[in-house]
């Protein structure tokens, strides 16, 4: 009696450690009834950017295989054959936006606030494109971008997103020429009291004064040979 007590306490044991073993392990799951957000802010450094419009579209739909999660493409952008292996790939951000823009899709754009920030809610989970399609002025436009919902963090689900895209500003101009530039040495304008006037003057002078004494002295010279 007592032997087969310890056995049916040994086989408890065991099964309350199998049993919270497979607790720990277990991964969690997101919850498809769930809504999320996305908020964007836009900064170059320190700086907070703000003006221009951000377009948002859905591009991708959660879908579970054995357990797995990853994304399909929507029916709007099946057709762009994009490949939803690599969805933090750049070039596929980029070609789901062109694809986008071709086709003529509507998405739903907002205005970026004076404090730099825009933000999307009451979104269903999924994968979401982001298109900068007007810049604030003196920036160029940010790349397209991809975010997912809910977002695996710690091995948790955030529902609630924030981006922060790169900002740039645009190259500056050369700075035009003043229109009145510093003159020359050669071009200098005469200083106070400095005159050009009396030059001829002094000139014409000179030579009437050289005449008339060459004229004394040559009719003085003429008298002496006369006599």
């Amino acid at each position: 009696m007592r032997l087969r007590k310890k056995v049916f306490a040994l086989i408890t044991v065991a099964v309350l450690l199998c049993t919270t073993g497979v607790t720990a392990f277990a991964n969690d799951v997101p919850d498809t009834s769930r809504k999320g957000s996305i908020q964007i802010t836009m900064c170059q450094g320190e700086t907070v950017v703000p003006g221009g419009s951000i377009t948002m579209y859905r591009v991708g739909a959660v879908v579970e295989d054995d357990g797995n999660y990853s994304y399909s493409l929507t029916d709007d952008f099946v057709g762009s054959d994009a490949s939803m292996e690599d969805i933090q790939s750049a070039s596929l951000a980029g070609e789901l936006a062109e694809y986008a823009s071709s086709n003529g899709f509507f998405g739903m754009t907002k205005n970026i606030g004076s404090d730099g920030n825009v933000s999307f809610s009451n979104l269903e989970i999924g994968l979401y494109l982001l298109v900068q399609n007007t810049a604030a002025d003196g920036y160029y436009k940010v790349d397209p971008f991809l975010v997912g919902i809910p977002m695996l963090e710690n091995g948790e689900y955030v529902y609630d997103v924030d981006a922060s895209p790169k900002v740039e500003l645009e190259k500056e101009t050369e700075t035009e020429k003043p229109k009145n530039p510093p003159t020359s040495e050669k071009s200098k304008l005469p200083q106070t009291g400095q005159l050009n006037w009396p030059v001829p003057v002094l000139v014409v002078l000179g030579l009437g004064l050289f005449a008339i004494g060459w004229l004394l002295r040559f009719g003085k010279r003429k008298g002496e040979y006369e006599k």
